[in-house]
């Protein structure tokens, strides 16, 4: 199980820098390739003035789907794709029960409950075959000559029951 879960973190990581180094910069629709196969992205220009564009890459398999035979058993890596994989829509994200608005303003920071509208209509689509990341890579449009830093952010919430 432990050897399974520091496979799939490898393949995961492989997969992150194939991304990151195969990235088109200067298309609209860039094509990156991974070890699973290739994807189609999006460049997108954020909305502030700090942060340059960068290329999305939404919706991308990490693990097979946890489902049926797979349920409650160590992650499988995915399977690879022919052609080319369409990666600019979100995946549906895992079940969750959101219409308690109390019991979200006791678990989440301020800055996410103050958005709350915008982050449930990200999460209508609902499914156990939730297992996929996004990712986000600085373009600059050329503006640095430097190699640019990754963050990973994993955000784990805990699992809160409430009887109310």
């Amino acid at each position: 199980m432990c050897c399974s879960k520091a496979k799939i973190s490898l393949l995961l990581w492989m997969g992150l820098v194939s991304i990151c180094v195969a990235a088109a910069q200067a298309q609209q629709h860039p094509v990156a390739t991974t070890n699973y196969g290739k994807l189609r992205g999006v460049k997108v220009t954020l909305p502030n003035e700090i942060l340059g564009p960068v290329e999305q890459y939404l919706g991308i398999p990490y693990a097979l789907a946890p489902t049926e035979e797979r349920r409650f058993q160590p992650p499988e890596p995915p399977m690879s794709w022919p052609g080319i994989r369409n990666a600019t829509h979100f995946a549906p994200v895992c079940p969750q029960f959101l219409e308690d608005r109390f019991l979200l303003n006791d678990m989440l920071p301020v800055w996410f409950t103050a958005n709350l509208d915008t982050v449930v209509s990200y999460v209508q689509e609902q499914s156990e075959d939730c297992l996929y990341l996004n990712i986000y890579v600085p373009t600059e449009d050329g503006r640095s000559s430097h190699p640019l830093s990754m963050l990973v952010l994993l955000i784990v919430l805990q699992f809160m029951f409430s009887d109310r």
